[in-house]
């Protein structure tokens, strides 16, 4: 009698193994084209439901999805209680064409990236700033620096009054205080070289004509001076 007990158990631990196996393995989120199988490969007792309209299992899972835009859907265990919620995202069916030509690239960074720094007229402004290489700069008093052309000319409008720069050191927004140094041009500076774009080739494997938008394979790219990889905010092709 124990025997059978102790199998009954075992019975029981190893269903119950396969039930959180299923549920664990199921995504969290999917992505279908319009037109597509929804598929969850669930097993028996698991149901899929809509959460918002509670549409059921059968109307659901294993269905082709021809509606665009995100649905929300809920796993029940034998309509008892929820053990999992999936969004799927479907998205218009569209037709892309293959090119693999060779093309020049230019990539944009968030602000401007600081890749140097020098003495101005013997001074360091940015001693004690806390700005490093590597860092970028986002804001100079509150405005926007999405080029080395703003930064420049925010720089030279503060006629060497102390301003306040926003940057991103180590993913994480810091601000500073610097006072620029005038040049024997007249200019201001603040002993930084910066960079917002770095140029390169690649291959385009694909564009989607209704759009224009494009994918190719590649890699990181590792800025030349710091040696880190560049956070790309935008980008631009150009014909090889």
């Amino acid at each position: 009698m124990k025997l059978y007990k102790k199998i009954l158990i075992i019975l029981i631990l190893l269903i119950i193994y396969l039930y959180v196996c299923n549920i664990s393995m199921l995504p969290n989120n999917i992505i279908l084209m319009q037109g597509e199988l929804l598929n969850l490969n669930t097993i028996f007792g698991i149901n899929v439901k809509n959460a918002e309209t509670m549409q059921a299992s059968s109307n659901l899972n294993n269905s082709i999805v021809d509606e665009t835009g995100k649905m929300d859907l809920q796993l029940n265990l034998f309509n008892i209680f929820n053990v999992k919620d999936v969004t799927v995202s479907v998205i218009p069916k569209t037709t892309v064409v293959p090119v693999g030509k060779a093309i020049g690239m230019k990539m944009y960074t968030e602000g401007v990236l600081v890749v140097g720094m020098s003495e101005i007229e013997g001074k360091k402004p940015y001693e004690n700033s806390g700005i490093e290489t590597g860092d970028k700069i986002i804001e100079i008093n509150n405005q926007e620096i999405n080029n080395t052309d703003e930064l420049i000319a925010c720089v030279n409008s503060s006629n060497g009054e102390t301003i306040e720069i926003k940057y991103i050191s180590d993913n994480e927004e810091k601000i500073t205080n610097v006072e620029p140094v005038k040049t024997a041009e007249n200019e201001y500076k603040l002993g930084l070289w910066v960079r917002d774009a770095a140029a390169g080739v690649g291959t385009l494997t694909f564009y989607e004509p209704s759009s224009g938008n494009f994918g190719a394979l590649g890699h990181g790219i590792n800025d030349v001076d710091t040696y880190e990889l560049i956070d790309i905010a935008n980008r631009r092709i150009s014909n090889g």
